[in-house]
């Protein structure tokens, strides 16, 4: 059976909007998600200005060479 179409110019503009609402409407969702600015993205935790980055850090003691040893050749 075949389906007879009332208007089928009418169904091709409907089908050609369709097409580029959807191409527009994913360049700017992608678009959002690059810059992170969708709804559903959670905000990073953001960190206090008190803290300082390497804080605490001053008790690392850096390591020392270790003793050359002096290698003697026998006769």
């Amino acid at each position: 059976m075949q389906r007879v179409r009332r208007r089928p110019v009418l169904s091709l503009i409907a089908g050609i909007a369709l097409i580029l609402f959807l191409v527009v409407a994913g360049t700017g969702i992608y678009a959002a998600s690059v810059a992170g600015d969708l709804p559903w993205q959670t905000d990073p935790t953001r960190i206090a200005d008190s803290i300082t980055p390497f804080a605490g850090t001053d008790v690392f003691i850096p390591p020392t060479r270790a003793p050359e040893t002096v290698v003697t050749s026998t006769p």
